[in-house]
C-alpha cells in the first residue's frame, strides 16, 4: 500500500487534501460538463488542459511526456466520451458509476508506481479506451477505430515495457498496437455486445474484453521473459492463457447478442 496516495511519503496532509479535492473536482466536472452542455468536447479539452504539465517543459520533451502520459489521457478521454454516450437528458446511474471510477483512477490508481499497479494501469487504459472507441467509431469507417486501437495498443503496451531494464522495445510496442488495431477491425465487422442495466441498459462491445484479456496474457508472458532472461516458461503463461480462452469461450457462445456486418 506504499503507492496509495494518502501514504505517499513527501506530502503533508494538505498537499495530500489538496491534490484529492482536486482530483474529485475533475472527474465531477468533466461530468457536469458534459451532461449540462450535452457535448463531449468541453469535458475532453477539461482532461486535456489538465495536462499542462506536459508542455511546461522545453519543447524536445514534448513528445516524450506526451507518450509518457499517453495512458491517462486515454483512460480520461475514454470515460468523459462514456460519460456523453450515456445520455444527456439529466443525471443518471452511469454518470455516477463513470465519475466514481474517473476518480479513483485519478486518487488512487494512476500515482501507483509498482510493476503490478503499471500493468493495472495498463488495462485500464486498454478496456476503456476500446469500450469507447468501438461505440463511438461504429458508425464510421474501420480505419478510424484501427488507428485508434493502434495508438492505445502502442500506450498500454509501452507504459508496461518502460518498468523494465530494457528500453530497446519500439518493435515490440508497434506490434501490440497493430494486434489492437486488428482486432478492431475483426470486431468492428463482427459486432458482439452486452446489456447491462434494466431502466437504463448501457452496451459493453466484446472488443475491450477480448483486448483487455490479450494484453493480459501478454503481461504475463512479458513478466516471465523478464524473471527468467528473455524465456517464457510454460508454468507462467498456460494457466492465463486459458482463463482467457475459457472466458471468451464461455461469454461468445452463451452471453453474446451479435451483429454481423461481413
Amino acid at each position: 500500500m506504499a503507492d496509495f496516495v494518502m501514504l505517499r511519503k513527501g506530502r503533508n496532509a494538505l498537499s495530500t487534501v489538496t491534490h484529492v479535492v482536486l482530483n474529485i473536482a475533475l472527474a465531477i466536472t468533466t461530468t457536469a460538463l458534459t451532461v449540462i452542455s450535452g457535448n463531449w468536447i468541453f469535458a475532453v479539452l477539461l482532461v486535456i488542459l489538465s495536462k499542462w504539465r506536459i508542455v511546461a517543459v522545453r519543447p524536445r520533451y514534448w513528445w516524450l511526456n506526451f507518450k509518457a502520459n499517453l495512458v491517462d489521457l486515454t483512460v480520461g478521454i475514454s470515460l468523459v466520451m462514456l460519460v456523453y454516450l450515456a445520455g444527456s437528458d439529466g443525471l443518471n446511474v452511469w454518470h455516477i458509476i463513470l465519475t466514481a471510477i474517473f476518480a479513483i483512477w485519478l486518487i488512487i490508481i494512476k500515482p501507483m508506481s509498482k510493476t503490478f499497479a503499471t500493468e493495472v494501469q495498463a488495462m485500464f487504459a486498454i478496456f476503456f479506451g476500446t469500450f469507447a472507441t468501438a461505440l463511438i467509431t461504429s458508425s464510421f469507417d474501420s480505419i478510424v477505430g484501427v488507428i485508434i486501437c493502434f495508438i492505445i495498443g502502442y500506450g498500454a503496451s509501452r507504459h508496461i515495457l518502460m518498468q523494465s531494464t530494457d528500453h530497446d522495445f519500439n518493435i515490440i510496442t508497434f506490434i501490440c498496437g497493430l494486434l489492437l488495431g486488428e482486432l478492431s477491425w475483426i470486431f468492428y465487422h463482427w459486432s458482439i455486445v452486452y446489456r447491462l442495466g434494466m431502466e437504463r441498459v448501457f452496451i459493453i462491445p466484446q472488443l475491450p474484453i477480448a483486448a483487455s484479456l490479450m494484453f493480459f496474457v501478454f503481461a504475463r508472458g512479458y513478466g516471465s521473459a523478464i524473471r527468467h532472461d528473455g524465456k517464457i516458461r510454460t508454468d507462467d503463461i498456460v494457466l492465463p492463457a486459458l482463463f482467457s480462452a475459457i472466458v471468451m469461450f464461455v461469454m461468445l457462445f452463451f452471453f453474446s447478442v451479435a451483429n454481423f456486418d461481413i
